[in-house]
């Protein structure tokens, strides 16, 4: 059996198309009229009736060609506009993605983002939208911070932490405090025994087989922590995967400045972590102020500098 034909009628088409029917009804309609044999001006007997009705249709066919004019020059002005848009958005498009290829992110990595961004359809619920988005712009911040020269994140992000160290190719130069390892109590461990820092740990693991050079100075600022047991094993965990250690005590030093817990990664860039120990009530809590990447030559700079000269100030385990 066949299936019947289908006609589709653009609604907006019937209206307009009525409305000028209308119109040129309305002045063909008068004309007529003031035009027959009757009429005021061509009524005599002379005067054939027929002019009236050629006068009549062209003066409705004018009409309705100049609405069609009309319509048709709104249409074109629409479609200039249009035209005019989508070569805008080509030529950003083109700005940007020439942007894309003079910089230092890879190509297909930036393209790999925008397509997998599309992916985040309207039928998906509100709250992913929202986290996508969230993501997005904060990967974008990161991106802008980082061409600025510094990036700060509120708290700590141990992903930064984790990627830089997986990116390292030459070395990578480390101060750790113990009241950002493990907090303001006895130490026991603390990130090193987390699940973070056992990834930190294999990363830094790999990155020796591939030639890096990682140092740790631990600064440990009481004679019980660095007699602690577990603190021994920390070091050995470190020492055993070819991690260089030293540690200092504040009996090394002439001045506490420049004693903070900071990373060095290939003498470019630096991670730095402020700690915060308020106190609540009975309960000390162990939280991070912020976390700081600095990119500037001259702060890199000092960084090393202070690394180098509490590297010759602490000592190795015993």
């Amino acid at each position: 059996m066949t299936a019947p034909i289908r006609f589709r009628v653009n609604r907006e088409l019937v209206p307009r198309t009525l409305r000028k029917f209308l119109i040129t009804a309305a002045v063909g309609v008068p004309t007529y009229f003031l035009t027959d044999d009757d009429g005021p001006f061509i009524g005599t007997k002379e005067s054939p009736k027929a002019w009236g009705i050629i006068l009549t249709v062209f003066i409705s066919a004018v009409v309705f060609v100049v609405q069609y004019l009309i319509e048709v020059d709104k249409q074109l002005e629409t479609l200039r506009q249009e035209v005019a848009s989508g070569l805008s958005r080509i030529n950003e498009a083109t700005e940007l993605f020439g942007l894309v290829e003079e910089s230092a992110v890879q190509t297909d990595v930036v393209t790999q983002l925008v397509r997998n961004a599309t992916r985040v359809d309207k039928e998906m619920p509100t709250l992913v939208q929202a986290f996508a988005q969230w993501e997005i712009a904060r990967i974008s911040t990161l991106l802008r911070e980082l061409g600025e020269g510094n990036v700060i994140y509120e708290g700590e992000d141990r992903d930064w932490l984790l990627g830089l160290a997986h990116n390292t190719q030459h070395s990578l130069d480390a101060l750790s405090l113990n009241v950002v390892d493990q907090g303001p109590s006895e130490f026991d461990g603390g990130f090193w025994t987390t699940d973070a820092g056992q990834r930190y740990l294999d990363l830094q693991r790999d990155r020796i087989r591939d030639g890096v050079r990682i140092r740790r100075i631990f600064f440990v600022d009481s004679p019980e922590r660095r007699t602690s047991e577990v603190f021994r094993r920390i070091c050995k965990m470190h020492s055993e995967i070819g991690v260089q250690v030293r540690i200092l005590t504040p009996a090394h030093l002439t001045s506490p400045l420049g004693v903070f817990d900071f990373i060095v990664f290939d003498q470019v860039l630096s991670y730095e972590v402020t700690p915060s120990t308020p106190q609540v009530g009975e309960i000390a809590t162990h939280t991070f102020v912020h976390t700081l990447l600095v990119l500037e030559p001259p702060r890199v700079r000092q960084r090393i500098e202070r690394f180098k000269e509490l590297w010759e100030l602490a000592s190795p385990p015993e």
